[in-house]
């Protein structure tokens, strides 16, 4: 005779295995100049249902939902339940500047993740989510005086990924900490060619500069709930992760190169080979949050979170990035959860904003992103999951100055899973 908890077990080591066969599944294709720099554009930390509102974390919990910014959230979740997350992402748009134009499209896994109770007062989280993207193809064909045409191109592929191990120690009924610690991995190319199509007396090269990194990561939370009537709580939240050093390789390499007929670049020299081993540091980052409910009918929150991209350096090199920080405010509004009322009145109703001085800091000028974000929380009948749908519109970067400005439109869908798997059931 299977008990519940045996099943809900095996159904957790299913999931487990889900998770690990998913860990190296491929980057988005991206498409951002932005890309460039850094560890490559950094991904949302959210997941549909904080995504929908702005992207609100800090201060956020809920039983059915992981959150992914801080663990100590995790002491909400119920003591017998079960919680699966699992969503795709994807973005349209559009990249220009004042005289040039193009698209920008792609679409991805965004997160898989689930959280479950160790004991009464510890709780855990598990999840693999991308930590960062890389992706921009640019070319240019420029008239060289004694060379004649000489075509310049750049591109980069590739990310991070994050896995990671979240738990909650909830030290009385009001106050929780929490610890997450991060297997952050993947691998970055840069490349960038010039070549000849109307001299013979120059070789085309290429340039491959590749850094694949794979090390830990930490980070800590606390979250604090207090009732403050007998139907509003209020709830204040904080997270923290330090400057950390991650181990990386590096791989440079210098080739020269013909074009076939068929447009296929073959390698004919290595001019340079270098690889070395050294250190990417990923500066501290802290954030603080706020959120007050009204029992499940309506919820709004605000946060700013902000990191010392200044201090990053690879392989003991800075690049062009400056401090960040963001403002994001959202909440939801849960019309009735009366299980006399239709349908639609069941519907969970999210928005949200944020606004982000990004660590970008290119031709004099902070890069800024901002978004509007709303969605929906559809249940599904007789059972307490949810499918989630978000969207945002907005708009990353600026024409001002020659540079990119990217307006996107991003959708994302999720379902979020909540069962009782704890329950010794018995038999007579």
């Amino acid at each position: 005779m299977l008990t519940g908890s045996s099943k809900g077990f095996k159904k957790l080591s299913l999931l487990i295995f889900l998770i690990f066969s998913l860990a190296g599944y491929s980057q988005v294709d991206v498409n951002s100049p932005y890309s460039r720099f850094g560890i490559g554009e950094l991904s949302a930390s959210n997941s549909t249902y904080s995504f929908s509102m702005g992207g609100i974390s800090n201060a956020l919990s809920s039983p059915f939902h992981v959150n992914l910014n801080n663990p100590a959230s995790n002491a909400n979740f119920d003591t017998l339940s079960f919680v699966f997350e699992g969503g795709l992402s994807s973005k349209f748009g559009s990249i220009s500047t004042k005289t040039l134009s193009g698209s920008s499209n792609y679409a991805s896994l965004g997160y898989l993740l689930f959280g479950f109770p160790v004991s009464g007062r510890i709780k855990v989280s598990i999840g693999l989510t991308p930590y960062s993207n890389l992706g921009y193809k640019i070319k240019n064909t420029e008239l060289v005086p004694e060379i004649g045409n000489s075509e310049f191109a750049f591109e980069g592929t590739g990310g991070v990924n994050r896995f990671f191990i979240g738990a909650s120690l909830k030290l009385h009924n009001n106050l929780a900490i929490g610890f997450s610690g991060s297997y952050l991995f993947g691998k970055l190319t840069r490349a960038s060619s010039v070549v000849f199509p109307d001299s013979l007396g120059f070789i085309n090269t290429k340039v491959d500069n590749q850094v694949k990194l794979g090390d830990l990561y930490y980070d800590f939370g606390v979250q604090y709930q207090k009732m403050i009537t007998s139907k509003m709580t209020l709830g204040i939240g904080g997270l923290y992760a330090p400057a950390q050093k991650l181990s990386a390789n590096h791989n440079y390499f210098v080739r020269s190169f013909f074009t076939t007929s068929m447009g296929i670049e073959s390698f004919r020299d290595t001019i340079v080979y270098i690889t070395d081993k050294g250190i990417v540091e990923i500066p501290e980052k802290y954030g603080v949050g706020i959120v007050l409910r009204n029992g499940v009918k309506w919820m709004v929150g605000a946060d700013v979170d902000m990191q010392n991209w200044s201090k990053f350096k690879a392989f003991d090199v800075q690049d062009s990035l400056v401090n960040s920080i963001q403002i994001a405010i959202g909440g939801e509004y849960f019309p009735s959860d009366k299980s006399i009322d239709g349908y639609w009145k069941k519907i969970k109703y999210r928005a949200g904003f944020r606004y982000n001085k990004s660590h970008l800091f290119l031709q004099n000028t902070q890069i800024k992103d901002f978004g509007i974000s709303f969605g929906f929380g559809f249940p599904l009948p007789r059972s307490l999951t949810t499918i989630n749908l978000g969207f945002e519109i907005g708009r990353f970067g600026t024409k001002v100055n020659d540079l990119y400005q990217n307006n996107y439109f991003r959708v994302n869908l999720g379902v979020s899973v909540w069962e009782r798997w704890f329950i010794k059931r018995k038999y007579y």
